[in-house]
């Protein structure tokens, strides 16, 4: 008896902690409203699949009909857009990366486009659609500070 109690709180003790770690599924409409904002303003024509908040960080996650990612910090700030290698609008490009950090691709790759943007308290990462993918850190400044190539 006294192992199938152990084992019994062990599984409930491992199941709560892994609860702890899902992220909880909203309604689009109950995120802040500068996420909606970001949404129109860059996706008006894409369809919203899902939204999550993540429980462990304080953010929000969006999937788009057209297979981009859209992550958000707690107060709707935008923390990284995934295009899943397709590249990112130019308008978006222009508006949320400082002008260093693109004049610094278009010189450095002038055919590669910007599939990833992540926006951190350091500066800024993002990824290239090149043959090897290529990643590239920035300081908030747009001064470029690292590169990777897978």
């Amino acid at each position: 008896m006294k192992t199938f109690l152990w084992s019994f709180i062990l599984f409930a003790g491992l199941a709560g902690l892994s609860a702890c770690d899902e992220d909880e599924r909203v309604d689009y409409q109950y995120l802040p409203d500068s996420v909606h904002q970001f949404v129109s303003t860059y996706f008006s024509d894409v369809k919203v699949v899902k939204a999550e908040k993540k429980n462990e960080e304080p953010r929000y996650k969006v999937w788009l009909s057209n297979g981009f990612e859209l992550k958000f910090y707690k107060d709707g700030g935008w923390q990284k857009v995934d295009g899943n290698l397709q590249v990112l609008p130019s308008a978006l490009q222009i508006d949320i990366l400082p002008g260093n950090l693109l004049t610094y691709v278009a010189t450095q790759y002038p055919t590669a486009g910007i599939v990833e943007a992540a926006r951190y308290d350091w500066g800024y990462e993002v990824e290239l659609n090149t043959a090897p993918l290529v990643e590239l850190e920035f300081d908030n400044n747009g001064n470029v500070t690292q590169i990777d190539r897978d």
